[in-house]
């Protein structure tokens, strides 16, 4: 986000967006992904506000952003001033995207931490920046402040929130912007994924990321965003992921690895996963049992293969398995002897 883009006819249908996730009583943080103007003509397409047959969308933001645009004072700070979004939280510091690649990520990850702290207690996180995700998730890159970084993305997913995320689709094919949605279906599992896209001015998709837990009723105030634009807003067509999420696995026994010193075996039993490891020597000998409930079996296996797990953990061991566990936020139960 640039304070140029301020009251560009972008802003209306955005901010129109969030104020019926603030309106139906979700808590809506803001993370600017703030930037420097840049001379250019990007926000430029603001005499709409000339023009009253837009206005019945959505009065209230319409009428502030004309103020705004009268005023001359086009910047964040007025929009969080305003009465666009009342009660959100904003982190409006700026991506600094200065000095060497070391400091650049070095930077960028303070800043990030900082939103963190800044967004707490939110329920949906907003992030605005300029041009969307940046697939290869290097913040050292340059340009990289255009973009949000999948770490930031799952981040935020991690911290108990739930996503949307402004994206260009830009010249994408359709199967280029089904590979973008995987990308971000792989930093988050479990997610459900809803991509709304904004058709005044510039074409803009709004990516949401849903914790199933929360999905109906996001879906509701979506279709009801729909409902009222008429046409301006569109639901695109994503593929869904609940094929993966609800799958049915046999009963079985398997043995992942049999080596000196060293096993890893495992069953599937009414659905639980049960994983067992024996470590054992002339003097010494250890076991640790991990107990898998249905619900996280089937996240297990949503995220991953059932063959490429057991491939996965018969070629890198217990640090693979602990760690993966770890960074998809699957706990089992953990029993050592």
């Amino acid at each position: 986000m640039k304070n140029q883009y301020v009251a560009d006819i972008g802003d209306y249908g955005k901010y129109s967006l969030l104020r019926a996730f603030l309106s139906a009583g979700v808590k809506v943080g803001v993370n600017w992904y703030l930037t420097e103007n840049d001379g250019s003509t990007d926000g430029k397409f603001r005499r709409y506000l000339e023009n009253d047959m837009f206005r019945h969308y959505d009065p209230v933001v319409f009428d502030t952003l004309k103020q705004i645009n009268e005023s001359e004072n086009r910047t964040i700070k007025a929009i969080q001033n305003s009465n666009i979004l009342p009660e959100a939280c904003f982190y409006a510091e700026p991506l600094d995207a200065q000095g060497t690649r070391k400091e650049r990520a070095e930077k960028r990850e303070k800043w990030f931490s900082d939103s963190i702290w800044a967004l707490s207690g939110t329920d949906l996180v907003f992030m605005d920046p300029d041009n969307g995700l940046l697939v290869k998730d290097d913040p050292s890159a340059r340009g990289a402040e255009k973009y949000a970084l999948p770490r930031e993305v799952k981040e935020y997913w991690n911290t108990y929130h739930n996503v949307v995320c402004y994206c260009h689709r830009g010249r994408r094919t359709n199967e280029q912007w089904q590979e973008y949605m995987r990308v971000m279906r792989k930093t988050m599992p479990g997610t459900r994924i809803i991509v709304l896209t904004y058709h005044k001015g510039t074409q803009r998709s709004y990516v949401f990321l849903v914790r199933k837990i929360h999905f109906d009723r996001y879906r509701k105030i979506i279709d009801t965003v729909l409902r009222d634009w008429n046409g301006l807003f569109t639901d695109e067509e994503i593929e869904n992921d609940d094929a993966a999420s609800s799958i049915r696995l046999s009963d079985k026994e398997f043995i992942i690895y049999n080596e000196p010193n060293v096993t890893l075996c495992g069953s599937i039993t009414a659905g639980c996963l049960h994983l067992e490891s024996h470590v054992y020597g002339d003097d010494y000998e250890s076991e640790k049992h991990y107990a898998f409930t249905k619900a996280d079996t089937n996240k297990l296996f949503s995220i991953i293969k059932f063959d490429r797990f057991i491939t996965s953990c018969r070629e890198q061991h217990l640090m693979w398995l602990e760690k993966f566990l770890k960074d998809n936020d699957i706990q089992p139960e953990v029993y050592c002897y």
